[in-house]
């Protein structure tokens, strides 16, 4: 990392990458304990209608989640490209699958708001049809996630090779990215293949994504500190 565009690119992945870890927390992992309760359903419901602002923000989030990713992707691109131009062209492209996915997905919200405030709706249906619905959108937009999170462990090792292969960052973290990544495949594959969410380990494989933007911005830091003493020292 020696010219100030790369300087700057890597200040922004970081930003951008550290911006995207409570955003997930809050829509990814908050919001879904937050409503669904298990084996209770009037319960599940209740919570739908109690805190239906909150999950309007955790759309909103989602949206800002896709958004912030597709910037930090670009970002990395221009950051990783030489050291790998196949790498970052795949990383780029299985963000790109995912955001429509992400995004669509939330859909599922949306209608199980629209079907819980609907009066319309209502007058068509028993309450016991617009429950079950509900029901099912929930459950649609659960198992949603799962298929974009494939993605989000598909896009992490290329990422984890440029990481390795850079230089200017530890390469330990581009281990841990793609240690990261096929934790999050495993975690799709037992989630369809065996119909529960019990072997999720995606969760005790992240160390990397938060080491990965705190090395960005010190090692930003460091370059910036020493470009600025050098410029100093040569114009004395």
């Amino acid at each position: 990392m020696n010219t100030v565009n790369e300087i700057r690119l890597a200040r922004l992945a970081g930003c951008l990458y550290l911006l995207l870890i409570p955003m997930g927390v809050f829509g990814i992992m908050y919001i879904p304990e937050l409503i669904t309760v298990a084996g209770d359903n009037s319960a599940t419901l209740a919570n739908l209608t109690d805190h239906a602002t909150t999950i309007r923000l955790s759309i909103l989030c989602a949206f800002a989640i896709q958004l912030t990713q597709l910037f930090l992707v670009i970002a990395l691109y221009y950051l990783l490209r030489p050291y790998g131009v196949i790498a970052a062209r795949f990383m780029v492209l299985f963000t790109l699958v995912t955001i429509p996915i992400a995004l669509l997905n939330e859909l599922s919200h949306i209608t199980a708001l629209l079907l819980s405030e609907s009066d319309l709706l209502r007058e068509v249906f028993n309450p016991q049809q617009l429950d079950a619905l509900t029901l099912f959108l929930l459950e649609l937009h659960r198992q949603g996630i799962m298929i974009a999170h494939i993605f989000w462990g598909l896009w992490l090792m290329p990422m984890g090779y440029l990481v390795y292969r850079c230089g200017f960052l530890p390469r330990v973290i581009g281990v841990l990215l793609i240690i990261a990544g096929i934790g999050y495949c495993l975690d799709t594959i037992t989630f369809f293949a065996l119909a529960t969410d019990r072997y999720l380990i995606a969760q005790y494989t992240f160390p990397g994504e938060v080491l990965l933007p705190l090395s960005l911005l010190w090692k930003a830091y460091r370059a910036e500190k020493r470009i600025v003493s050098d410029f100093n020292q040569g114009s004395e």
